[in-house]
């Protein structure tokens, strides 16, 4: 199992201190160059979650139900009956609004808040790659490209696209799920920015094979979740911390979900070989 770590002092701080780290990798399509990817947290990360809600009319089935629960006897027909002679008593039929703003009486609405499902979330991560070797620079260049490469689908022939693979990000602490940290089903990576040297012209000597690496790399990566989710998703029956597994974590999309019990620091190396080579 090929693991891309960066920067590679990583791996160290989560063995001994049990550091907390963000791990990438494909949940449902396997990629042959890596197994897994982790890295620091950035800072600042967000968790934005949405409800999409709309106003409805109820109308005169509105009248009804609020009758209805303050426990009074309700036939359709006689308030529909009501409401046209009483506002017909001050505004005929087949007037203007002009009218009804001289009786100052109009038919309640009855509007009400509707729930029309959730908003499908985005997360957003911006890693700063500065390598410090020769390894961490192919490291980075490998993790840069992984990213790039997977987040566009595959030709199929016959004008048919493959999905892109669903990726799968867990924020660990040590060898567990931290649980303080957002919770993200498998989600599609929508947007990719890669700047380089953002903060000078610097660059690594030729190495005589890929080039001239950049001193630093920022990459400004959004995911989208494969679907939009429910309380079920994230929260058992009771409780107010996140659940357990990833086993239904997003929709079936190629090979079966990786394995919730695999640890990336584990009597595992990286291999940081130019090209994704092993």
């Amino acid at each position: 199992m090929k693991i891309l770590t960066f920067p590679e002092s990583l791996r160290d701080k989560v063995t001994n201190e049990g550091f907390p780290y963000v791990s990438f990798t494909m949940a449902r399509q396997g990629a042959p160059e890596f197994q897994q990817i982790c890295l620091f947290i950035p800072a600042g990360m967000g968790s934005a979650d949405g409800m999409n809600y709309n106003q409805s009319e109820l109308g005169m089935f509105g009248m009804g139900a609020a009758q209805l629960a303050q426990g009074k006897n309700v036939n359709m027909a006689d308030i529909a009956s009501n409401v046209i002679k009483e506002v017909g008593k001050h505004v005929a039929p087949g007037l203007t609004t002009a009218a009804t703003l001289k009786s100052g009486l109009v038919v309640n609405p009855y509007m009400a808040t509707t729930f029309e499902g959730a908003t499908v979330r985005q997360f957003g991560f911006e890693f700063k790659l500065v390598p410090t070797s020769k390894e961490e620079s192919l490291t980075a260049h490998q993790i840069e490209n992984a990213f790039r490469k997977y987040m566009y689908p595959k030709e199929r022939g016959a004008g048919s696209l493959e999905y892109p693979p669903t990726f799968r990000i867990k924020f660990m602490a040590g060898t567990g799920i931290n649980k303080y940290m957002p919770r993200i089903i498998d989600s599609y990576l929508t947007a990719m920015t890669a700047t380089y040297n953002a903060t000078g012209n610097s660059f690594h000597s030729n190495d005589g094979n890929l080039g001239a690496a950049p001193v630093e790399i920022d990459i400004n990566l959004t995911f989208q979740e494969v679907r939009a989710i429910t309380r079920d998703d994230l929260y058992n029956e009771s409780g107010l911390t996140y659940k357990d597994g990833y086993e239904s974590a997003g929709h079936v999309v190629g090979a079966p979900v990786d394995n919730e019990g695999d640890n990336p620091f584990l009597g595992i190396e990286t291999t940081t070989n130019p090209e994704g080579g092993q």
